[in-house]
């Protein structure tokens, strides 16, 4: 999940004079902004980071590390944060994220220290939180990494340094957070028609929780038959809830409307820093969490829904 948001989110816009507050007091810049990738932030390249961005050059490497690589080879001394983004967030980085963690530039400081603390690394989470929390930096600056954090689901008014590597260690997993047998989080929502769904509620059920968003191409390509597959289950015994990570409402309402979504619709504009997110520990989309009667995690996938509802007590 992280590799795929740090090479998407970036932001331009002119310096500004720094203010009293921090990147967990401003606001994040708009999405569409994202789109504006930081082409125009040049990021200077020690001879350390040089060796080592060349080191990783290879027939395995990916080819924005051999863009990189060969810039330097043909005597660059600096990259834009668009080029450097998607080699720090490659394999194996981790010698060059070190040596960008001591960066002049906050935001790239702040990007390796992403890099490195997802990794389980405790000194990066901190070195994170006082980033966030540095009143002397820009306000362009402030609002970068508060995009960042928003992006990647840090609560920067709220998260400790503690929460930020729970967060990302897990936001990093190649395997699901629960596993079959756990006992899922207890949690309540609010749909979108205003009504109140508590797991407590929900026992004796088998529960769907559908993790999606409207600019995640692959919710949208299955989401025909996903509902197709789901809407053949007696809502009796199946409940289904959708949870979008969608910040833009009127986008969200227009998908939910165009694919008339029959199920419970909830929306969590905090995206990957949403409680649901957070707690089952969703770190790709679309990601489906199984639970069944008894309030335990069966599987993370609607195939086997049909072998939880089989173990259900008789009505």
């Amino acid at each position: 999940m992280l590799r795929l948001i740090f090479a998407a989110m970036f932001a331009v816009a002119s310096p500004t004079f720094a203010s009293a507050d921090s990147a967990a007091d401003v606001a994040p810049f708009p999405f569409d902004k994202f789109t504006q990738l930081a082409e125009n932030r040049v990021v200077p390249i020690d001879e350390k980071t040089k060796t080592s961005i060349l080191a990783i050059d290879g027939d395995t490497a990916s080819k924005e590390v051999a863009h990189v690589a060969k810039l330097l080879r043909d005597g660059a001394e600096a990259v834009s944060l668009k080029e450097l983004a998607p080699v720090l967030a490659s394999d194996g980085v981790q010698a060059i994220a070190s040596t960008m963690r001591r960066h002049d530039d906050p935001v790239v400081r702040f990007f390796a220290s992403l890099v490195l603390a997802s990794s389980g690394d405790s000194e990066s989470a901190n070195l994170i939180h006082g980033i966030i929390h540095d009143e002397s930096l820009t306000l362009t600056d402030k609002q970068m990494i508060r995009t960042w954090c928003d992006g990647v689901g840090i609560r920067a008014a709220d998260d400790d340094a503690k929460k930020i590597l729970e967060h990302l260690t897990t936001a990093s997993r190649k395997e699901p957070k629960l596993k079959k047998g756990d006992t899922a989080p207890d949690f309540t929502v609010t749909t979108t028609a205003g009504i109140a769904i508590t797991s407590a509620k929900l026992r004796g059920k088998v529960v769907v929780l559908h993790f999606w968003a409207t600019s995640c191409g692959p919710c949208l390509g299955q989401m025909p038959s996903h509902i197709a597959a789901l809407a053949k289950h007696d809502n009796r015994e199946v409940e289904v809830v959708f949870v979008s990570l969608d910040d833009d409402e009127k986008e969200f309402e227009s998908t939910v409307e165009k694919f008339k979504m029959p199920f419970n619709n909830v929306r969590d504009a905090r995206g990957w820093g949403g409680d649901l997110t957070r707690a089952f520990g969703v770190n790709f989309m679309p990601f489906d969490v199984i639970i069944d009667g008894e309030g335990r995690i069966a599987s993370n996938s609607i195939n086997d829904i049909p072998e939880v509802l089989s173990n259900l007590p008789a009505r």
